[in-house]
């Protein structure tokens, strides 16, 4: 059973702060919502005695916001919004619509997921993707997803896949393979290139090169090149002959092909984690597109 919400002042109160902050102006705020500026004033007395904080200085004829009133708004502000664009998608798509906020790896993103999404707009055009990167923002201090706020509805993360309160489906696994540049290769000859030619880091994973040798048994590899914070600054490193890089192979395949890239040996090393797209366990207005996304994402993963 849901628990009332006893703490939440009624929302004509609630509109009549937001207005008034927004307009600096009682008057202002009685003209937008069609009531006369004593009923706005009296809303908003009425909302301070109940929260026993001051919202407003009245100076003159001006309004202007007191600490505890600034940072009321902005989360009124975005939940008005909210409720507003609510109500358009409904009215527009009559509730087979409308957007999902979808935070993803700019990797995943770049090489991996906009090149199917055509595919997706196609089968459920009336469904808008929002999408935007998963910055420190969206992961927790644990770097674990963080959903909370309505930043974003469903995000694609790299873990383990166990993370509270959210649900998680796998998506990729992740498959790690040695590559670099037919010129550096050649540069080289017929020495063991990873003996002699700089091994490029990848920043935020710096034990990659470690887990690598053991998985190779060759206690001698030890990264001496630069390091970059993200995959696509890696592969880009890699393709201008600055070392070799190790690399998901899910992120290259265009270069393989074109040989822009050369993957050295047949050897892949899979971890232990993965790509899971994930979302909130409890149910919201967009829980039927997020079921379309994830099903759909299921579906491409199946048929690749």
């Amino acid at each position: 059973m849901t628990k009332p919400r006893r703490l939440t002042p009624p929302l004509n109160a609630l509109r009549a702060f937001e207005a008034s902050a927004r307009h600096q102006s009682f008057a202002k705020a009685a003209d937008e919502l069609a009531v006369t500026p004593g009923a706005i004033s009296q809303q908003v007395s009425s909302l301070e005695s109940r929260l026993g904080l001051a919202l407003f200085e009245r100076v003159k004829q001006r309004l202007l916001l007191t600490p505890a009133g600034e940072s009321y708004l902005a989360p009124l502000k975005e939940s008005f919004d909210r409720m507003e664009s609510a109500t358009l998608d409904l009215l527009t798509y009559g509730g087979s619509g409308g957007k999902i906020k979808l935070g993803v790896l700019p990797t995943i993103a770049t090489y991996w997921l906009i090149p199917k999404l055509s595919a997706f707009i196609e089968k459920h055009p009336h469904i808008e993707i929002n999408m935007v990167t998963l910055e420190l923002n969206f992961v927790s201090a644990e770097r674990a997803p963080d959903l909370e706020g309505g930043l974003i509805d469903v995000g694609i993360f790299y873990g383990d896949g166990h993370w509270q309160n959210l649900e998680a489906q796998k998506l990729l696994d992740e498959n790690t393979v040695a590559v670099a540049s037919s010129a550096l290769l050649a540069r080289y000859g017929h020495t063991n290139p990873f003996h002699h030619a700089p091994l490029l880091q990848h920043s935020t994973r710096p034990q990659t090169w470690g887990d690598w040798a053991a998985h190779v048994q060759d206690p001698l590899l030890s990264p001496s090149g630069p390091s970059f914070e993200h995959f696509y600054m890696l592969k880009q490193a890699a393709i201008s002959s600055l070392g070799i890089a190790l690399l998901p192979d899910i992120f290259i395949q265009k270069e393989l092909a074109s040989g822009a890239l050369i993957q050295i040996g047949d050897t892949s090393m899979r971890s232990s984690s993965g790509y899971y797209v994930v979302y909130r366990k409890e149910q919201n207005a967009s829980s039927h597109n997020i079921e379309a996304f994830c099903q759909w994402l299921q579906e491409e993963v199946r048929s690749a």
